[in-house]
Parts: structure tokens; sequence; C-alpha cells
């Protein structure tokens, strides 16, 4: 059986490891704290880069920058495979295909400009930045595409809102390097 001088150290180490994991995770969202307020969009930006485990453990600006560019990627990506299953979707009004193809592409190329951003941003943040800017302006060019056509699509305006969040959070990255 433990001795009672066993049973607290074993707590008392317990309770320090507790203390030290829950210290070291606050210190490292603090990069994450940081980034967003920069941003114009603070409270997506935590959710977005919170999305993503590896965000809370960077350690650096630049690794932040790479994890955050890479969420945009993903997100990117994501948004244009739901623009993919309302193109399927026996449901959707016909009127509006022509503008979810079109923005497809424009979220494709988004999503690789986003991509690589994250690749450039160690070797040349003002490349990045560029990367980031054009990935808007497919974003952009989405909505101008959906007036132009005199359409309302609720899920793709707010597919584009999101990913001008995104856009937000690569040019605060890549202005901080």
């Amino acid at each position: 059986m433990d001795s009672p001088s066993q049973k607290l150290m074993i707590s008392l180490v317990f309770c320090l490891a507790v203390f030290f994991s829950a210290a070291s995770a606050s210190a490292e969202s603090v990069l994450v704290r940081e980034l967003c307020r920069a941003t114009k969009v603070n409270p997506e930006c935590v959710a977005a880069l919170n999305s993503d485990p590896r965000a809370a453990k960077a350690t650096s600006h630049l690794s932040l920058g790479e994890i955050a560019l890479q969420i945009a990627a993903e997100n990117t990506t994501k948004r244009q495979e739901l623009l993919d299953q309302m193109l399927v979707d026996p449901n959707t009004t016909s009127s509006w295909k022509p503008v979810l193809k079109t923005c497809k592409a424009h979220f494709e190329t988004a999503a690789m400009q986003f991509s690589t951003a994250s690749r450039e941003l160690g070797l040349d943040a003002m490349s990045a930045n560029y990367e980031v800017w054009m990935a808007s302006d497919e974003i952009v060019a989405c909505l101008a595409f959906m007036r132009s056509s005199k359409q309302d699509i609720p899920p793709l305006v707010t597919s584009c809102n999101y990913v001008k969040t995104l856009v937000s959070i690569g040019d605060a990255v890549t202005k901080r390097l």
C-alpha cells in the first residue's frame, strides 16, 4: 500500500503537470490571439484557426502562418466541394448552375493560391501576400459574376464571405513576417 507521503507526491506531480500543460497551451494560443487581432474579423479568425489543433501549438509566427494558409486552402477546397454537390443536386435551381460552375473554378484557383502562399511564406512573404490577394480576386470575380447573372445564391454568398475571412487572415499572416 502507498504511504501518505507517496500519495501526496503523486498528487503534487499530477497537479503541477496539469498546471504547466494549461499554462503552455495558453501561452501558445497567444500567437493565435495576436494574429486574429490584426485582422478585421477577429472572432471568425479565432474560430477558423481553432478548427485545427496545430494552430494552438504553433511556436512562431511563421509556423502559425503556414498552418493558417493551409487551413485556408483546405477550407476553400471544401467550399468548392459544396458547389460540386449543388451542381449535381437535382433540386438546385437550374438558373444557378452556370454561376455555380463558374464560381467552382474560381474557388479551385483560390484554393491553389492559398496553397502556394503557404509554401512561399517562409521564402518570400511578399509573394505569399500577392497569392493571398489573388485568391481574394477570385472570390470577388465569383460574386461579380453572380451579380451580373442577376442571381442570389445564399450558400454561395456565405462561402464567399467565409473565404474573404480566410483572405483577411492570410493578409495579416503575410504582413507579420
